[in-house]
């Protein structure tokens, strides 16, 4: 299957009539996302806005909303999932007999198929702007309040390398459009972006950014994917779309992948940050973050006749959330393999992604509680701080049926471990992982709490509780 160009996607969109065009003019303050949201909630398709006022670019969202992967050139998630079984199972037995070298062999091989490749490109293909003419503001970046303090590409594709180091780490998050030439980046603490540029900054090296508007969409998945480790997202991008992912040297401090419509090339200075703003989450709160690093913008790459892309921010109608339930199916494919009593999983957008619920199938208490401290353990969803263990026949989508689990089977003095975070948190007030047993189990050991054990339920409770307005 080849590797599909952002550019691609939307066309394939457009001539199966996935694709509402709105010519009117629409402004990219709170009204583009509210037309977007409503859009796509009434229509299940994509939204074109040609003409946002004041940018240069038309702006298209929606891409992922109620996709299946196969219309965006990724065949189907079925197939995609056992391109990434197949990868998984090649560390099942890292010592080979000799028998199996013939095999080892064949997977190698399969391997190679998948690995990045540098690709040469014609300069005719791109615009590269700089200089005076460089100006970050003429973006569609989205504001979805008039409190947040900047405008946000909601999920780019970043990729990050130190100056000095051959590591690049490529993740998705909000990135900010503070001016013509500087951009915020809203990293949690327990990302690996956090990790990176904390790295960096300790040694006095710079950091080079590059965001990407309009990637790929198996770069745009493998960049969700943020436990899969080595061998990287470039890698994964190629696994998941069946092919590679071909890469270009246009810009010399930093590999980019072909076939996004834009990239926003700059540099981050050791400690250059900027006071944590305000930022719209899925949970609809605006949530006050830890400063932003900032990136002062070099170049712009764009592609002929870029449509700048974006999700907006909504715990149902968007691409973000789309995307994350691609994520949980990977995810639990992955636990699956070492946990078997796993039945389903999700990370909640209602929560903002900061909890996870797993249903489960006869696991005792210390099988939960191992597996919890695993799943907190490999930087699953980068807000993540909870995991809550329920039945088999408790819908995990559901957070009605998630609120009755947790107030009939959990007792907060025997059913939540605390434990203590290694990556920083959210907020000042909440500084450990939590590990939630609310599964009907009569059989569970008893787990010393205090106090603190019975807020942080409660604290829980009330965010699956609370009907809030939804992103706004």
């Amino acid at each position: 299957m080849p590797y599909l160009a952002f550019s691609e996607a939307v066309r394939r969109l457009e001539e199966a009539g996935e694709v509402v065009s709105i010519e009117e003019e629409v402004s990219a303050e709170v009204e583009a996302p509210l037309v977007i949201r409503e859009l796509a909630s009434s229509t299940g398709k994509a939204v074109l806005l040609s003409r946002v006022k004041g940018k240069d670019y038309p702006l298209v969202s929606g891409v992922y909303y109620r996709r299946q992967p196969q219309l965006l050139g990724l065949g189907s998630l079925e197939d995609v999932g056992q391109r990434y079984l197949s990868w998984l199972s090649m560390f099942d037995n890292p010592l080979l007999e000799q028998v199996d070298k013939l095999s080892a062999i064949a997977s190698i091989a399969w391997l190679s198929d998948h690995f990045p490749r540098v690709v040469s490109v014609s300069p005719s293909q791109f615009k590269v702007i700089q200089g005076y003419e460089l100006d970050a503001a003429s973006i569609p970046a989205l504001r979805h309040s008039v409190e947040e303090d900047a405008a946000y590409i909601a999920n780019p594709v970043v990729l990050l390398k130190p100056s000095r180091s051959k590591n690049l780490v490529v993740l998705s998050l909000p990135v900010g459009v503070l001016d013509e030439r500087t951009l915020l980046l809203v990293v949690p603490p327990r990302s690996r972006a956090y990790h990176v540029i904390g790295e960096a900054a300790a040694s006095r090296d710079r950091v080079i950014a590059a965001v990407l508007v309009g990637a790929p969409p198996s770069l745009q998945l493998a960049a969700a994917i943020e436990w899969a480790g080595s061998p990287g997202t470039l890698f994964l991008s190629g696994l998941l779309s069946g092919s590679y992912t071909p890469i270009t040297r246009i810009v010399d401090e930093i590999p980019l992948p072909v076939g996004a419509e834009a990239a926003l090339v700059g540099e981050m200075e050791p400690g250059d940050t900027r006071p944590g703003g305000r930022v719209m989450l899925e949970d609809g709160y605006l949530a006050p973050e830890l400063p932003h690093p900032v990136v002062r913008l070099r170049r712009l790459v764009l592609q002929k006749n870029p449509v700048f892309y974006t999700s907006i921010i909504d715990r149902e109608a968007s691409d973000v959330v789309e995307i994350s339930r691609w994520r949980d199916f990977f995810l639990l494919l992955y636990l699956r393999r070492f946990a078997p009593f796993v039945k389903n999983l999700r990370i909640l957008p209602d929560d903002a992604f900061r909890t996870i619920v797993v249903s489960v199938e006869r696991a005792s208490a210390r099988d939960l509680l191992k597996l919890g401290m695993f799943i907190l353990s490999i930087n699953v969803s980068p807000r993540l701080d909870t995991v809550v263990f329920v039945d088999r026949d408790v819908d995990v989508n559901s957070p009605s049926d998630i609120l009755r689990a947790l107030l009939r089977n959990v007792d907060p003095g025997k059913d939540v471990t605390l434990m203590p975070s290694q990556g920083g948190s959210r907020d000042a007030e909440a500084e450990n992982y939590t590990i939630i047993d609310a599964t009907s189990s009569r059989s569970k050991a008893a787990v010393e709490a205090g106090g603190e054990t019975a807020s942080r339920l409660k604290e829980l409770v009330k965010r699956l509780a609370l009907q809030r307005p939804s992103g706004f």
